[in-house]
């Protein structure tokens, strides 16, 4: 039975690998900074406050965590540590306007962790150092280093102000929202899987086909009416992150920039899939002419510019031999080839030369054989079984939701064919799939 406690065990697990995966990520970006500072220390000879600050912040943030670790308290302190290193920075660099930008890159981190309230800190420590540093600079108090001009302004110290609170205020409102649309997901998930098994106890008690047909209708427009409104907040978000990188941004923070915006990204793949796998375990297969080119050059438009803008272009290349006509659910057809394409994609050998995926496709009177061969990675014979199960992923660095191949089977098999796999590590990986010509 689904209950409040499941559901709360369900938000406490995804609180607690959100929790897990953002102290990683802080690990690498604090010892980053440290590094940064020394590093400064090497061109202004500031051993003594690149060592003697960056060494407390350090200790104070370790300590914190591992002496209250069952409190949140850390991470607000990581959030000071944060806006320490900024003025650190700036004292290295001798006022150094630029390196203001650290707390930004700083305030855009935090956001992983889904509480707005970490920026409350972080902000706490800017204004101090802002008011207490420019005030003792304009006085004429020597190596203060608030700024590389004389003394700031009254009027430029106030813009410069409102500019760093927009900054702080989006990225606290990003944490909010990203929060609230995840706990809207659980509670959708939880009410989603409390509402099947609510059908699927009123299902023992329909005699009547019609019943269940209305049924089943009534969940698909629930799945896809939850979907919808969970993408629509990520659109929203997609669209602000693509005015900021309009913007002229430093490095880092265009590096997490993009981070979020693969973050994103990843977010509405995961719901797609599920919507994927709503409407294949439930509607029925839809019987109509499948043309293979039509198809195939959708798919390969829409995937076209998947993948980092660093990584080198997958070659998408199709045979299709076809003197009859071949009938099927073209929506299962789309989703088993799109996954297959997307999958040889994104799992593309980086050390090959010339990256490509190969789509075969040869109908007869009786059946269509497809074959999706591409050189990527490949998949270890071990795994090779396990890669059509739920939500298995080879490791913790594999891409996507888990839910592909399994899509895909599914699909296969709902059309009465057969999916085979056969693959070698550094070779790439080659499906053959029998699907019956339903004429």
């Amino acid at each position: 039975m689904v209950t409040q406690q499941t559901y709360r065990a369900i938000r406490d697990s995804y609180l607690a690998k959100v929790k897990h995966k953002s102290d990683r990520l802080m690990n690498y970006f604090l010892i980053s900074f440290f590094i940064t500072g020394l590093l400064l220390a090497f061109f202004y000879d500031t051993w003594l406050i690149a060592v003697g600050v960056g060494s407390l912040s350090l200790l104070a943030y370790y300590s914190t965590r591992l002496l209250l670790a069952g409190s949140n308290v850390y991470q607000y302190v990581v959030s000071a540590v944060f806006g320490i290193f900024m003025a650190q920075f700036i004292y290295q660099m001798h006022g150094l306007f630029e390196m203001h930008f650290f707390a930004f890159i700083g305030s855009a981190i935090l956001i992983t962790y889904q509480n707005w309230k970490l920026q409350i800190p972080l902000v706490a420590v800017v204004v101090v150092h802002h008011a207490l540093f420019g005030y003792l600079q304009y006085i004429g108090y020597d190596k203060i280093y608030f700024t590389q001009l004389d003394y700031m302004t009254l009027q430029t110290f106030i813009i410069h102000g409102i500019l760093a609170t927009v900054v702080f205020f989006i990225c606290g409102l990003w944490a909010f929202q990203l929060k609230k649309l995840n706990e809207y997901q659980i509670e959708q998930n939880f009410e989603m899987g409390r509402f099947q098994e609510e059908q699927l106890q009123k299902k023992a008690l329909l005699k009547s086909n019609d019943e269940l047909k209305k049924s089943n209708k009534e969940l698909d427009s629930f799945v896809y009416s939850v979907s919808h409104d969970l993408r629509a907040p990520l659109s929203s978000m997609l669209g602000v992150v693509g005015l900021c990188e309009m913007g002229t941004l430093d490095p880092f923070m265009q590096k997490n920039v993009t981070f979020l915006k693969s973050s994103i990204k990843k977010l509405d793949g995961f719901i797609m899939d599920i919507l994927d796998y709503s409407r294949n375990s439930r509607l029925e297969v839809d019987r109509q002419e499948i043309h293979f080119t039509d198809l195939l050059t959708d798919i390969s438009a829409n995937l076209k510019f998947m993948g980092a803008d660093d990584q080198r272009t997958v070659d998408i290349r199709t045979t299709i031999r076809n003197g009859v006509a071949f009938y099927s659910d073209k929506s299962r057809i789309g989703i088993i080839l799109n996954n297959l394409i997307s999958n040889s994609i994104r799992y593309r050998n980086p050390e090959a030369a010339d990256p490509f995926v190969e789509v075969n496709v040869d109908v007869s009177e009786s059946a269509a054989d497809i074959r999706v061969k591409d050189n990527g990675i490949g998949i270890d014979k071990e795994n090779q079984a396990k890669v059509f199960n739920m939500f298995y992923r080879v490791s913790s660095k594999s891409i996507g939701s888990g839910l592909g191949l399994y899509i895909v089977k599914e699909a296969v098999e709902k059309l009465h064919g057969a999916i085979e796999l056969r693959s070698e590590p550094g070779k790439g990986c080659e499906f053959s799939i029998h699907l019956p010509n339903l004429v």
